[in-house]
């Protein structure tokens, strides 16, 4: 079954609606896909950053340390003369603002062990180390032996303070363990490290050792042998990765974007997760182990699930960058982590956290007027869609009622109504097939035109007999009439007439009116459509039409115009029923003997002054349902065979004025169809303002002057139409 319009339409609009919502995802998931994107980028440039910044920051200490080699390779600098090494050491501190403190650990090297372990003699051994302070303060510290015991010295430097004129102070305290025996000097003057840079973890300053935890510096230190022809030197950088951390927060401040922090969390951990820096001023340092790292007691969940999580792992294995997504406290995170390089660095990562609406919230936001623009024009779609909709359903609704008027047969105007252009002109056309058919059913039988229509097939010539009761009706001296009324009041009044004529025939009888002769019409039942007791409906047709043109006549419309009385003649039998004529110009029409005979007893009215002559047959047809009077035996003009002829009196039940005279009549007849003219005129003579009865009376008398010849059965013989 082929669907309707408003289903194809509705299919469309539905249609729509998916493809923008396909269309709202697919911008969705770009979106989402680029911000993901995005986000890495930003995340690895940021972790990429990051990573030079320590990486270059922790190379600031090897070059220390080389340069002070250079110093010694060039002469500049006498490693035994500690008068050199102080100001060089303090030259050097004063050159980086990154360095927190310089050591020269010295001794006499004796080579190496069967472990590789360097051999020193008894003495000279000692440590030259120079701190910062603060910004403009600087310690000058010297630790040597003095009667086979360790003891220290040291001064402090101001800014404008002249380098010769402080004095050294001798440390108190008790005796110091030997500097040479510290891992910081035995593990790079071991014989497999000597010469290349060692880096340390996080660990305490061991210049602090005798201080008070909260108190103690906290450092990462880069050793390296430096040797002349007698001496090793040992050189520690900044202390404190904590240092380096507070400069990472001093490099990178908290983001002010459009009011609101940047929610990245950057930190640095090693590859068990343990943060080696802090993320708050409140996070303080603890022992783990051999290592230093941030108490977790004080961490945020997100920290926890992130360090944690095996992307952490991954990253450490690929030595790449590496991000993934987690969830804590009931919200979703992004982590990237990147794997430092070694070996400036001991296995430590950049770990990087950020909730993950930081960068998709703009996105769900989007999303949201998207979704919110979409869903808007989607309710615009349907609502629009649905008006259109609901105006082209009436539209066709209306092409549909008026077609199905048509196809019922009802030509009924209708004003075209429509918003739609289009509709307008199917309307009009409509309307204009409908003036069309309402002209046609003017000049064709609409029966036909709907059989025709309903059979789906054109007129051809051809007939079919069919039993029909015809009527004919013609005006009472209508020449003379005609005579009497000007052109325009004739046709005016003629006009009138044939309308009510025609509306009783076609609409209260169901006769089908064949042609309009002049002010004659002809008109037959039981074609083209089948008509049960269509006698029946011709004599009622008749009776109306008479009782309608004396109405007409006697009414305010009429005027002063001459009524038009009206002459019926009925007959029931079979005639032929069909499309006669050419191919290109066709009647239907009924032809026959049956015709001539319904439009002989129309004239027969004339000779017995009646109004409506019936034949037998018709009397036959009707039963008892009107009453008739017998009228004669005719044989009217071209007909040889004689027929009984009625005059049709009206209603059962409504002629009964009439039932005394007829009784008369049909007496009168009775003899006179026995030749017994005397005494039929002896009936009629009473009877003579009944205008059959007069006329019979008047053959009567003419019989008995000049009786008809022998053999005569009493079938009168008319010679007139």
């Amino acid at each position: 079954m082929k669907p309707t319009f408003g289903q194809v339409f509705a299919f469309s609009l539905v249609g729509l609606i998916v493809i923008l919502a396909l269309l709202f995802q697919l911008v969705s998931s770009s979106s989402r896909e680029t911000i993901t994107r995005s986000s890495e980028r930003i995340r690895n440039q940021v972790s990429s950053v990051i990573s030079e910044r320590i990486t270059q920051f922790l190379n600031e200490a090897p070059a220390t340390t080389w340069q002070f080699q250079r110093e010694v390779e060039q002469g500049l600098l006498d490693p035994h003369d500690g008068h050199s090494v102080e100001p060089a050491l303090v030259s050097l501190l004063l050159a980086d603002s990154d360095l927190g403190e310089l050591t020269f650990t010295y001794g006499d090297e004796q080579g190496f062990d069967a472990n590789g372990d360097v051999k020193l003699a008894a003495e000279p051994r000692g440590q030259w180390s120079v701190i910062r302070l603060s910004e403009d303060r600087e310690r000058c510290r010297h630790v040597y032996q003095e009667h086979g015991a360790f003891v220290a010295d040291r001064r402090d430097l101001g800014a404008k303070t002249a380098f010769a004129s402080v004095p050294w102070v001798r440390e108190t305290g008790g005796n110091l363990p030997d500097p040479t025996t510290h891992l910081t000097f035995t593990t790079p003057a071991r014989q497999d490290f000597h010469g290349r840079p060692v880096w340390s973890d996080l660990h305490w300053s061991q210049l602090d050792a005798d201080l008070p935890e909260a108190q103690r510096r906290v450092e990462v230190s880069v050793q390296q042998a430096i040797t002349d022809a007698d001496w090793p030197l040992y050189r520690r950088p900044p202390r404190g990765f904590a240092g380096a951390a507070s400069r990472r927060e001093k490099s990178h401040p908290p983001n002010q974007a459009n009011g609101q922090r940047d929610p990245h969390l950057t930190f640095i951990c090693d590859e068990d997760g343990r943060l080696i820096t802090g993320l708050a001023p409140t996070d303080h340092l603890r022992e783990d182990g051999d290592d230093l790292r941030i108490a977790p007691e004080g961490l945020s969940a997100e920290i926890r699930a992130a360090v944690h999580n095996a992307i952490l792992k991954e990253a450490v294995a690929s030595e790449t960058s590496v991000s993934g997504t987690f969830r804590a406290n009931g919200e979703e995170y992004i982590a990237t982590f990147r794997a430092l390089p070694r070996p400036q660095t001991q296995d430590w990562v950049i770990g990087i956290v950020v909730p993950r609406a930081f960068y998709f919230g703009q996105l769900a936001a989007m999303r949201e007027r998207l979704l919110a623009v979409l869903l808007g024009v989607m309710i615009l779609l349907v609502i629009c869609g649905g008006l259109i909709l609901q105006g082209v359903r009436r539209a066709q609704a209306q092409i549909t009622h008026e077609s199905l008027k048509m196809n019922a047969f009802d030509f009924t105007p209708a004003p075209p109504s429509s918003p739609f252009r289009d509709v307008i002109d199917v309307l009009e056309s409509q309307e204009k097939a409908k003036a069309a058919m309402r002209a046609m059913s003017k000049y064709v039988p609409i029966d036909l035109v709907r059989r025709l229509y309903r059979e789906k097939s054109e007129p051809m010539l051809g007939a079919e007999p069919l039993e029909v009761s015809i009527m004919f009706t013609d005006i009472k001296d209508f020449t003379t009439l005609c005579e009497r009324l000007q052109p325009n009041e004739l046709a005016d009044a003629l006009g009138r007439y044939l309308e009510v004529m025609a509306g009783i025939i076609q609409r209260e009888c169901g006769g089908t009116i064949d042609k309009f002769i002049g002010d004659a019409i002809m008109t037959f039942w039981n074609a083209p459509e089948p008509v049960v007791d269509h006698a029946r409906m011709a004599c009622r047709a008749a009776l109306r039409c008479r009782e309608a043109g004396a109405r007409l006549a006697q009414s305010a419309d009429w005027g002063t115009w001459p009524a038009f009385g009206t002459r019926f003649g009925l007959h029931c039998a079979p005639a032929l029923i069909g499309h006669f004529g050419a191919r290109d110009r066709m009647n239907y029409t009924a032809i026959g003997d049956a015709v001539n005979l319904a439009s002989r007893l129309e004239g027969l009215n004339k000779q017995y002054g009646t109004s409506i002559i019936v034949s037998e047959t018709v009397v036959n047809h009707c039963g008892d349902d009107f009453v008739f009077r017998l009228l004669d035996r005719v044989a009217v003009k071209g007909k040889s065979e004689a027929i009984r002829i009625f005059e049709l009196l009206g209603v059962k039940g409504e002629a009964g004025e009439l039932r005394e005279t007829v009784a008369l009549y049909e007496k009168a007849f009775a003899a006179y169809s026995t030749r017994d003219f005397a005494g039929a005129i002896e009936i009629l003579s009473g009877q003579q303002s009944d205008p059959p009865s007069a006329a019979l009376l008047g053959r009567c008398r003419g019989y008995l002057e000049e009786p008809p010849a022998e053999g005569w059965d009493g079938v009168y013989v008319s010679k007139t139409k």
